[in-house]
């Protein structure tokens, strides 16, 4: 823990007299700001800063998410990561350790930008160096179709990765940008291990033992996760949280818990996908980001003590994000 940081009085999070350092692996807010034309601190959004600062200091892992029906992949990733930036507010944007110790020391929102869909970067690994420069930390390689760096998770493929999808991966390394799977197929889960050597993520995903959809994770690739010091983000969405009907915070509960068990507590976060959750398949409890401390109170009346506690709702996501700043 970060000593002499606490809560301030009267927000939603007071919990006495110590910190705790909110961090969630995935959101799509900038990408619907992009689309909308509004601003981050809009209230609509599940994930926004006019409620993060109510609870800051907040780490959002925010992706800019390549739909597969657009055509120049690249561009699309330019425009919404420069409309974030032209309207960030008072975020700080995390490139390095400093960043990280601005957010934490001044109770700030910082945002860590991601890309959802290798697609972002077209045929060219080059584009991967000016993504980087406008903060680009983590990225993923497909958004459940298949693409030119290998097969997602709900297509038919047994592709797995490309040779172009192999050298993606490594000049991701190269750049230390962190690698994420979620959305991929199992086999190109396993092609990127094997051709990778450095920590691996699934920023939003669940545990198919508990619920058999395909782009949930099976329990060799979590334990491969943990083996590289990565971490499984809880995705807030009820068709990977339970198989029939509308998930809540019980069935997160249930997946983190099936985690611990399987590995140890550092390696299960959150991966919210707030504002990527159709709302028919959004939570009936937790619906936004304000909401959080129904899942904190779960957990405490679940029995994890307050440092298990800790490391799920940020401890364990600053781990990694610390090796790539």
């Amino acid at each position: 823990m970060y000593k002499g940081i606490f809560f301030r009085k009267n927000n939603i999070f007071d919990r006495g007299d110590f910190m705790r350092i909110y961090i969630d692996g995935h959101c799509d807010t900038l990408t619907n700001t992009f689309d909308e034309k509004n601003k981050i601190s809009n209230t609509k959004y599940c994930f926004n800063t006019t409620d993060a600062k109510m609870i800051a200091p907040v780490i959002q892992m925010a992706a800019t998410f390549i739909d597969p029906k657009y055509q120049d992949g690249f561009k699309r990733a330019n425009d919404v990561i420069d409309y974030y930036l032209e309207n960030r507010a008072d975020t700080v944007i995390i490139k390095s350790k400093k960043d990280i110790k601005s957010v934490i020391e001044n109770n700030k929102v910082g945002i860590l930008l991601t890309i959802e869909n290798g697609r972002a970067i077209d045929k060219d690994l080059n584009n991967i160096d000016i993504l980087y420069e406008k903060g680009i930390r983590a990225m993923s390689i497909n958004w459940n179709e298949d693409n030119l760096l290998g097969s997602g998770a709900l297509t038919t493929s047994n592709l797995g990765l490309t040779n172009f999808g192999k050298s993606y991966l490594k000049k991701l390394e190269e750049k230390s940008i962190i690698i994420d799977i979620s959305h991929s197929s199992e086999q190109t889960f396993w092609d990127a291990i094997n051709c990778t050597t450095k920590t691996i993520v699934a920023t939003h995903s669940c545990c198919y033992n508990l619920c058999n959809h395909p782009r949930n994770l099976k329990d060799n690739q979590i334990k491969e996760i943990s083996k590289r010091n990565g971490i499984i983000g809880i995705c807030f969405c009820s068709p990977f949280l339970k198989e029939y009907g509308r998930a809540n915070v019980t069935d997160i509960i249930k997946h983190i818990a099936y985690i611990i068990n399987l590995v140890g507590d550092d390696y299960v976060g959150l991966g919210t996908d707030f504002d990527g959750v159709l709302r028919e398949n959004t939570l009936s409890d937790i619906k936004r980001i304000r909401d959080i401390d129904i899942l904190i109170n779960a957990l405490q009346n679940y029995g994890y003590k307050e440092s298990t506690i800790n490391k799920i709702m940020g401890e364990n996501w600053l781990r990694v994000i610390n090796s790539a700043v």
